[in-house]
Parts: structure tokens; sequence; C-alpha cells
């Protein structure tokens, strides 16, 4: 069977990856986005699934348009049977037809529960114990077409965004084979989703980053995990943004108890026997690392040794 893989962030690296290490599986192109500019020198930069591609001597097509003639004609050219898409985008009727099989799109959610851009930050900040990954057929509405295969992954107390997409590399991959063999054997499941039950899983946004201190320990806490690593959860501490990379929840799972510290308002600190604390709505929240704006992150003891006022603290 003849691929296209169309993807571009470095969880959908990994599935190209997958693919081109298959002994029955043939991938003819590759489709991402344009390159952009990175980094503080804001350089072009070419996104991680363009890079393996070219490492695979794939030819590559990085469209603006993805409704112009000429992609669809240069999609053709390629001869495939299938399109497989990870983190790309929502592909035209024409597009669609163009291969044997149509496309099928790898998702980070047991669909239809958390349809959008990002299925994973949503289910780490709803707190939820486990998530999943879906298989299915593409079609012209976002997340929308007939299930093939889905695995579920959990979620651990400290999973980030990070932790929990590589947890599900391996059963993603697990269920593309299966949804492939389904195609090629002319068994398919087709599981249509019960679209009643559809919830959304909307792109973050940079302010979504901002921690609310009245907010419960528990939702602070899975609200930094899940904005992990972007957009992060930040504050402003002693007139200077600082990120709360990893925290936990004092008295929680493995948490052991903060003795003699109790009652901090929501957003006051207190740093004892090299343990962080602060007061949210609900409950004490440890800070464990964190990373002050154009830094790198470290851990908070570290942090603290480093100011020259720790007294009457609080985050904002």
């Amino acid at each position: 069977m003849k691929v296209v893989f169309m993807g571009t962030p470095e969880f959908a690296a990994c599935f190209l990856k997958h693919l081109k290490e298959s002994d029955h599986l043939e991938v003819v192109g590759v489709v991402t986005q344009p390159d952009r500019p990175a980094g503080r020198g804001r350089v072009l930069t070419p996104p991680p699934v363009k890079q393996l591609a070219l490492e695979y001597g794939l030819p590559v097509l990085q469209p603006l348009d993805l409704k112009a003639p000429e992609f669809e004609a240069d999609l053709r050219a390629f001869g495939a049977d299938l399109f497989v898409v990870v983190a790309y985008s929502i592909l035209p009727k024409n597009i669609l037809a163009v291969a044997k099989y149509g496309a099928v799109n790898v998702h980070g959610s047991l669909l239809p529960k958390y349809r959008g851009a990002a299925p994973v930050q949503r289910a780490i900040a709803d707190g939820l114990a486990e998530t999943g990954v879906t298989v299915f057929r593409l079609d012209e509405k976002m997340d929308h077409g007939p299930i093939l295969s889905q695995k579920v992954v959990r979620i651990d107390h400290q999973d980030t965004t990070a932790s929990l997409l590589e947890k599900m590399v391996a059963p993603g991959c697990e269920a593309l084979d299966e949804a492939i063999a389904q195609l090629e054997g002319g068994c398919e499941k087709d599981l249509t989703q019960d679209h009643a039950q559809a919830s959304g899983a909307p792109k973050l946004k940079k302010e979504e980053g901002r921690i609310d201190f009245s907010l419960p320990a528990i939702v602070i806490h899975n609200r930094i995990r899940a904005f992990n690593p972007w957009p992060g959860g930040y504050a402003t501490l002693s007139g200077r943004t600082v990120y709360l990379r990893k925290t936990d929840v004092v008295g929680v799972g493995a948490c052991k108890a903060a003795q003699g510290v109790s009652n901090l308002a929501s957003g006051s600190i207190e740093f004892k026997e090299n343990r962080l604390f602060v007061g949210t709505g609900d409950g004490l929240l440890e800070v464990i690392e964190i990373q002050a704006e154009g830094k790198k992150p470290m851990p908070v003891a570290d942090f603290m040794r480093g100011l020259q006022k720790r007294e009457g603290l609080a985050f904002c």
C-alpha cells in the first residue's frame, strides 16, 4: 500500500517513522505546514515532520492553500492508496477523494470526546484519569468521521502534555496498524461516532496560562500540567513573570503534608525546609520547579536562594 503522510509536530513525526519502518507500506510523499520563524533569532525553521522526511529522502509538499488545484495535482502524482494524517489540518472534500482508501487520522482522545486542536491539554486540565488515541476516517467535519480503532491511555498525577503525548505514541501506532489492516483486508469496522456525546477541545490561547490562585489547588495543578510546555502556567512574582513548571497538591497522592504551614491567602507563599507552598482557593499548592522568564527551569530551592527578599512575597 502506498501512503502519503500528513503532519507537522514532533508527535506526528513519530508516526511517520513508524510507517517508514513498516515492511508492507511504502511512504511515497509527505505533506506538512510551511517553515516558520522559531527561537529568539526568529530563524526560518522546518517543522519536525519535514526534517525527518528529508532525512528519509522523501518528497515534501508544504501547501499554503489546501484547496489550490496545483496541490491536488501534486497529490495525484504520488499515486497514493491512503493518506495518514496526524496533527495537520482538515482536508477539503476533493483532496479526500484523491486516495483509493481516503484518509485516516490519528487523534489524541477517545472520540467523540475532545474534538479539536488541543485534546491532550484539555483532558489533563479537566483532571481526567484516562484518555486515549483514536484512528478514524476523515470527512469534511472536524474529528467527525467513523472510528476504526481506539486505545485507552492512563493519565498519571504528574503527566504533562509532553509526557502524555510520548505515552500515546506506542498505542497510537498499534491503533493505526489495526486501522490500515482493516482497510487492506476489506473488513472496515466503520463505527459511527455518537455525535450527541461530542465535546470540544479548542486551540490554546497564551492568556489561558495565567494562574488564578483563587481556584482550588488541584485545578491549578492540573492546568499547569496541561499547559506544559505551552503556554506554561505563569504568574508574577517580585515584578517579573515566572513559570511554575512542576507542582503538586499538598496532602494528595505522594505529596507529603506541610508541617506548620496552613491558612495561606490565595497567592501568598511560604518557603520552609526548602519547600515552597502557595495558598489557593482550596488547599495548598507546592511548587517544585520554577522558571523565571528568559531563564532555564530550576528546583525551587535554587530559585529562592537567588531572591534578595523572601518575606511577604505573593504571586499575582
